[in-house]
């Protein structure tokens, strides 16, 4: 028995390819925008901005958790 391939829309290729796009360029800006956070978390902190700066600085923390677990896994998979 075969199996039938649902049609494909004409109109997806050119959609997938921009939102790869979209996401590679997104992966590539992370490792900045982690600085970024980390940075404005400690000039927050130094301004006494409270929340803000703690929000700004775990954010900071939690790509920076991002960059090393993707770097981990790809590791662990490659072994």
């Amino acid at each position: 028995m075969k199996l039938r391939q649902p049609k494909r829309q004409p109109g997806l290729p050119g959609a997938e390819a921009f939102l790869v796009q979209v996401c590679d360029a997104l992966d590539r800006s992370i490792p900045g925008l982690r600085t970024a956070f980390i940075l404005a978390g400690l000039v927050a902190a130094a301004a006494h901005a409270g929340k803000a700066a703690d929000f700004l600085f775990v954010t900071g923390l939690l790509l920076q958790f991002a960059i090393w677990f993707e770097s981990w896994l790809t590791k662990k998979r490659t072994r």
